[in-house]
């Protein structure tokens, strides 16, 4: 019984991320060739990028989003309604993170994540934005965030792992606090490679692929941990408070020039 579980598991984890991934080369493959000529939108060009996400990769993302972001439109669904639809899929997210059932909550967890993409998009769409619904967003992916490291605190309670958990957050709140709190005071603080963009990213893939990776390692190792996941955090955890304590020297840096 216990078998066909694992296989199930695997399956369920590894069937969507074939289908979606085939789907989305297609997508970028199409969009690479016929690219010639497109406009970047200012969004897409003004947009700080990293190692991990280029300015092609978020071209392309936007161009395969705004349809459905337009479909939202259509649907009259607000931008704070899409916004609040995020933070939802995130709560759920964090229950199966608990659980420890990382699959699911890989899943849950990215497509919740979509959703900032859409509210964004849905508001200049609409000519909606403004300084409210910014503020609004930014702080609603607060407690998205904070809520999904909440659910791996509680899987990882008994383990050496729940203080990378811990400081992950940490880290990722004062990454997000260095550049707020850096345009405040008038300074715009978009470096570092471990923003939330990458952090959801890591965590989800490394969800997704957990057990796939977990059945493989059973034939030799019993019971294996969750690999995968486990490295995700370590790395979130040292990666994002390096990132802060980089945006705070940068910070300084330039207020001590002025």
């Amino acid at each position: 019984m216990e078998f066909f579980r694992s296989i199930y598991l695997v399956w369920l984890s590894l069937g969507p991320v074939l289908f979606i991934n085939f789907v989305l080369f297609i997508s970028l493959l199409y969009f690479l060739i016929t690219k010639k000529g497109r406009s970047i939108p200012e969004e897409v060009r003004t947009r700080h990028n990293s190692k991990f996400l280029s300015g092609t990769l978020k071209h392309w993302w936007y161009w395969t989003t705004v349809p459905i972001a337009k479909l939202f439109v259509r649907l009259k669904i607000t931008p704070n309604v899409l916004t609040m639809i995020g933070l939802f899929f995130n709560f759920v997210a964090a229950f199966f993170y608990g659980k420890g059932l990382f699959g699911f909550a890989g899943w849950i967890m990215l497509f919740g994540s979509t959703f900032d993409l859409f509210d964004g998009q849905v508001a200049r769409i609409t000519g909606q934005v403004s300084k409210s619904g910014a503020f609004f967003d930014s702080v609603m992916d607060r407690f998205s965030e904070g809520i999904i490291f909440f659910g791996l605190a509680f899987c990882f309670k008994d383990s050496w792992i729940l203080g990378f958990v811990m400081a992950g957050l940490v880290g990722s709140m004062a990454v997000s606090y260095t550049r707020a709190r850096g345009e405040a005071i008038g300074i715009s603080i978009k470096t570092g490679s471990m923003q939330r963009p990458e952090r959801v990213v890591y965590l989800g893939c490394s969800s997704i692929f957990e057990p796939v990776t977990s059945y493989i390692l059973s034939f030799f190792i019993h019971n294996p941990p969750p690999y995968l996941v486990i490295a995700a955090i370590v790395l979130i955890g040292v990666m994002t408070n390096l990132t802060a304590i980089y945006r705070m020297t940068v910070a300084m840096r330039e207020l001590d020039a002025v």
